[in-house]
């Protein structure tokens, strides 16, 4: 263990608790207060002459204000100068926080100042994303001499340049302003980790029983599984689900089974196996075969793609399920009242959502919800670009399999103009897409227009679709359209899934609709903010071809609150052509009204909220609902829910919830019950990993995850993620990580007690996507002392002396009475004691364990 100066001053630049430094640091800063008085005192007057003579000088600090004149102290290695010896160091390069870079700089001295200071030659300057064209412009900049060493903070005004030499980072700040736009959020791909070999289960459980009167009861349940193998740079997933509904019908559905890896040269992904095509230019197919499609996410400042929300109300203890193409998606339980999900990943970014609520006495409602992207943009000169080729598979009942081919190219134009364009192809089947995106003062546009031409026995179909995207924020009134679009088609236009279905059901659709027009719009607008509240629209209608009728589904919702007082309004209206409808107690045209008001009972940072929600629809239904939540016991990590109400259709209900999470999984439990029916739902998820290290136990994760490795110590909170500890195998399970980007990892260090020392508490990880990377931290154990050492005639040590074990390695430093506090590995050893110029030796033995305050107290003579 290294004990520098420049280990206490990096822990205080980048704040770090005092709990959080070793025992040694500690000390080192207990003496550095010390001396500080003495050191200013020290200083002559004449120093601070204004004169180069003078500023050259060599400062001497006297030490004749320690005890005894500081007679037998040796302070030198605590007054240095530099922080490095001067040499080539691999080291981390940070920019203004953020790792951009790893690589060798040479450390010499300063011709000013003397110091050892790194050595910032052109190459590295580039390398640091800053805009040196100003700096060339100048002439301060020598393009013919690439290793001349230049002082930053002379370059660009308010820059700073430090090295830590226990973390071995250089750390340079920069404004903003001389920064390269196209290099903010980059991370030099050197540093992307693939991660570690290693496997995982992912899941997902909901299970419910129902007991209507007069009925058996009847079971049901969904385990949803996202399974993974990470080997080397490949990476091997599957989807799949496994459903048991009311009926006792049990299937079992694979959504996507294929292996992906980085093409890091062309920032792509390349992906073998069952998987969703690009829906940026054609609606999106499964198919199998091999997809290369560009990653934004490996670039700067990557724009993430659209994902819906979806908003509805449930009567009673429900289950929420949403499906897309005819598969399902996502399930979970909510509370009766309003909800809203916004974690949905779907299959591509066309293709309606179904949504159905199960309400615990049985009933259902179906809505289904326009799905659509935004507006595709990217920089001037850049490109996007997709490929894949494959055999055709269907989600349903189609068994043919024709081979696939679709390909697409993004270009930036100009600054504000975006070009695109796509080609599809199968037997029989043709598609050509053109379109541009334009950013205008008044919004983006995008309009495109797909030619479709198929054949089927004894019919050819030929036929255009036009779209229209349009998305602005109006900062003046606070208004935010997300997303505007129409879409027309033609009667003999065709999507690859059409064509398929003219073929495989001879223009019989059955359910299913091809679309003629599609509209919808999402509108978010402030009425003044907490005076007036907050309007939130949404619009998606659908026409078809070959269906009578339309779909329609409007939301309007009104927020705002009364001092603690919060209160909503909602309006919905849902309409489904007459052919749609599944379930014969649903009506294919429902207006729906809701006001909810809530408030807290008590104060604190976890009160008690009771919540009432009164509803009523068209068909005279009407419903309402009290409840009551909040955590249990005060905890963060576990909440309950009572509900009590009346429904019109249902007569009186009652229900409870309780949700928690844990380190190893997020469980849930619901119970209802009305006049006529009784119901219990209850739910489980979380992960399950193996890796070198063993097995654990954590909380459902994400695409991209973290293993956090923490040697002998069991426990030990994870400070990123609430609940999260490491298990007994000393590894923890961080759910998510973000992809190519820069993630801290933070321990608790205050939870481990006085015998546990670690080195650092952070570490910064920069993962590939889809990578299990781990953060291994470097932690010492053992037992905790305090050293009194004393010298054979039972007088103190003197300040200052160093202390160390018997291989050399540096523990700590004397106080001014002669106490050191020490972590020793065993029982019984000896300390080498460094009093100025000398070396003493201090033997010990240690008793069994009785202090309570987390270290021990020992007498020890020093001979």
């Amino acid at each position: 263990m290294t004990v520098s100066i420049s280990a206490i001053n990096s822990s205080l630049r980048h704040n770090r608790p005092l709990g959080h430094w070793t025992a040694a640091q500690q000390h080192t800063l207990f003496l550095l207060s010390k001396l500080s008085l003495g050191i200013a005192l020290s200083i002559p007057v004449a120093a601070f002459a204004d004169t180069t003579e003078q500023v050259a000088t060599e400062l001497k600090f006297s030490t004749g204000f320690l005890q005894n004149g500081g007679q037998g102290v040796d302070l030198g290695e605590f007054l240095q100068g530099s922080s490095v010896a001067a040499g080539t160091y691999r080291v981390d390069i940070n920019v203004n926080r953020t790792l951009v870079g790893r690589q060798d700089v040479v450390f010499a001295k300063h011709a000013k100042t003397g110091e050892v200071q790194a050595c910032l030659t052109l190459p590295i300057l580039e390398s640091l994303g800053l805009n040196l064209q100003p700096l060339r412009d100048a002439g301060k900049l020598d393009d013919t001499q690439p290793n001349q060493c230049y002082d930053l903070p002379e370059l660009i005004e308010h820059s700073s340049v430090e090295y830590d030499p226990s973390r071995q980072q250089l750390n340079i700040g920069a404004p903003q302003a001389a920064m390269l736009r196209s290099a903010r959020g980059y991370v030099d791909p050197a540093l992307w980790d693939e991660g570690v070999t290693a496997g995982f289960i992912n899941y997902n459980f909901t299970g419910r029983r129902n007991t209507s009167e007069g009925r058996k009861a009847t079971d049901g349940y969904t385990l949803g599984l996202n399974n993974g193998i990470n080997l080397g740079p490949w990476r091997l997933r599957n989807e799949s689900n496994l459903n048991k509904d009311d009926l006792g019908n049990t299937t079992f559905n694979s959504n996507r089974t294929f292996a992906q890896r980085d093409i890091t040269s062309l920032k792509s992904q390349l992906t073998l196996g069952t998987a969703y095509t690009d829906s940026s230019y054609f609606d999106s197919v499964r198919i199998k075969g091999a997809l290369l499609a560009s990653d934004d996410a490996m670039l700067p400042d990557s724009q993430r793609g659209y994902a819906p929300t979806v908003r509805g109300d449930a009567d009673t203890n429900a289950t929420v399920e949403i499906r897309q193409n005819g598969y399902l998606l996502y399930t979970t339980n909510v509370a009766p009242g309003p909800f809203v999900i916004d974690d949905i990943y779907p299959n591509g970014s066309n293709g309606d959502l179904e949504i159905t609520v199960i309400e615990a006495d049985g009933r259902r409602r179906v809505t289904t919800q326009a799905f659509a992207s935004l507006p595709k943009m990217v920089r001037k000169g850049t490109y996007r670009q997709n490929l894949a080729i494959g055999k055709y598979d269907s989600n349903g009942d189609i068994d043919a399999s024709p081979t696939v081919g679709t390909g697409g190219l993004t270009y930036g134009l100009t600054d504000n103009i975006t070009v695109f364009g796509g080609v599809q192809w199968a037997p029989d089947f043709s598609a050509v897409n053109l379109g541009a995106t334009q950013n205008t003062p008044f919004g983006a546009f995008s309009l495109d227009v797909t030619q479709s031409a198929s054949a089927t026995v004894g019919q050819r179909n030929k036929g255009q679709s036009a779209r229209l995207v349009y998305a602005k924020t109006l900062a003046s009134t606070d208004t935010t359209l997300t997303l505007g679009s129409y879409r027309y088609s033609t009667d003999g236009y065709r999507t690859l899934t059409e064509h398929m279905n003219d073929l495989y059901y001879d223009g019989r659709y059955g359910i299913s609709g091809r679309a003629k027009s599609r509209f919808n719009i999402n509108v978010n607008q402030s009425l003044g903010g907490r005076q007036y509240g907050y309007l939130t629209l949404s619009m998606d209608e659908q026409r078809y071809w070959n269906l009578e009728g339309k779909t329609q589904n409007y939301r309007l919702d009104y927020n705002n609150n009364w001092g603690i007082v919060n209160y909503s309004l909602g309006a919905s209206h849902t309409l489904s052509p007459d052919t749609y409808n599944r379930y014969q107690n649903q009506t294919g045209d429902q207006t729906r009204l809701t006001f909810t008001v809530s408030f807290p009972l008590g104060s604190g940072s976890r009160p008690t909220n009771l919540r009432t929600t009164v509803t009523g629809d068209n068909n005279g239904a009407y419903g309402l609902q009290n409840n009551l939540s909040g955590a249990v016991m005060g905890r963060d990590d576990a909440y309950y829910s009572v509900n009590a109400g009346h429904e019109s259709e249902g007569g009186n209900t009652f229900g409870a919830n309780i949700n928690g999470t844990t380190p190893v999984a997020q469980l849930n439990a619901g119970y209802s019950q009305g006049d006529t029916f009784k119901s219990f739902s209850a739910g489980a998820s979380g992960a399950i990993v193996a890796h070198a290290g063993g097995i654990n136990l954590g909380q459902r994760v994400g695409e991209t995850f973290t293993l956090v490795e923490v040697p002998g110590v069991a426990g030990t909170p994870v400070g990123n993620y609430a609940g999260v500890t490491t298990g007994a195998n000393g590894y923890a399970v961080l759910p998510y990580a973000q992809p190519y980007r820069t993630n801290w990892v933070k321990l608790d260090s205050s939870q481990m007690g006085a015998d546990v020392e670690i080195d650092s508490p952070t570490q910064q990880l920069i993962p590939r996507r889809g990578s299990v990377t781990v953060a291994r931290f470097a932690v010492n154990t053992g037992r905790r002392v305090q050293f009194e050492l004393v010298k054979p005639d039972g007088t103190p040590l003197p300040f200052g002396a160093s202390v160390e074990n018997a291989e050399g390695e540096a523990l700590a430093i004397t106080d001014p009475t002669g106490n050191a506090l020490v972590l020793v590995n065993a029982d019984q050893g000896t300390l080498k004691v460094k009093p100025g110029t000398g070396v003493c030796e201090a033997a010990y033995s240690l008793p069994e364990r009785t202090s309570t305050q987390g270290y021990d107290r020992v007498k020890v003579v020093c001979q």
